[in-house]
């Protein structure tokens, strides 16, 4: 429910001021914050604690987990494009970036309709490499989707095409990425270390987004011929596959 409100609750926000729709982000994140800080427990009974160079070095020693971290942070950079790439592109075929919140609402719906069946057919039929060299690969056709129809120039509703379809085959890309990504993690990390490597795999993802957004936003703005832009995002998704480890 939060995941399809928040996208039109945003939208409308946005049309009062963008400081406003900032502000109000930034809120429900202060209260998370309270939240956890008030109820999470502070040491888990038995549970030995970890200094942070000793895990630090650690995370270091085991290649098939970085290796995990950088294709999943290449995947997140992929989807972080949802909030850079496409408004750029809505706004050239469109004129304005109103129907993003259409768009938006558009994968939410898709990820609360049809996650649990994708992941449950996932599971039957594929194994965890195979789903996740799946999911990249149809994350890399919606950035080759919109990169080929950008030379046509395209706009109106028709114009908008290219980007339904980027968000389509984005979205099943990620049902198909996440679960599977999150649950390699306890067949990396050694015993007792889960929450360790869970939050490494955020942190250095988050790493990867941070700096490869910076690089996106040049490139986009870089003049470049149109499709040239997206032909690049497609190639990291390609990229990360190959960085898989392979499962023992």
């Amino acid at each position: 429910a939060g995941a399809f409100v928040g996208p039109l609750l945003g939208a409308l926000l946005l049309a009062v001021d963008f400081r406003t729709a900032c502000l109000a982000g930034a809120a429900v994140f202060v209260l998370v914050l309270a939240g956890h800080a008030r109820l999470l427990p502070q040491h888990l009974p038995g549970r030995e604690r970890v200094r942070f160079g000793g895990g630090a070095r650690l995370l270091l020693r085991n290649r098939r987990f970085l290796a995990l971290c950088c294709a999943y942070g290449a995947y997140l950079l992929a989807y972080n494009q949802l909030y850079l790439a496409l408004p750029a592109e809505v706004e050239r075929a469109a004129g304005s970036q109103a129907p993003l919140a259409w768009l938006f609402a558009l994968s939410s719906l898709l990820v609360v309709g049809a996650q649990l069946p994708v992941t449950r057919w996932a599971g039957r039929r594929l194994a965890p490499r195979r789903s996740m060299v799946a999911g990249l690969g149809l994350i890399a056709a919606g950035f080759a989707a919109v990169a080929l129809a950008r030379p046509a120039g395209w706009t109106g509703a028709g114009g908008l095409v290219p980007a339904v379809g980027f968000v389509v085959l984005l979205t099943l890309g990620q049902m198909l990425v996440a679960p599977v990504a999150r649950a390699w993690v306890p067949d990396l990390a050694e015993d007792g270390r889960l929450g360790l490597y869970t939050g490494a795999l955020s942190s250095v993802s988050g790493l990867i987004v941070l700096a490869g957004s910076s690089a996106t936003g040049l490139l986009l703005d870089s003049g470049l011929p149109a499709a040239v832009p997206w032909l690049v995002l497609a190639a990291v998704p390609l990229a990360a596959a190959g960085l898989l480890p392979r499962r023992d």
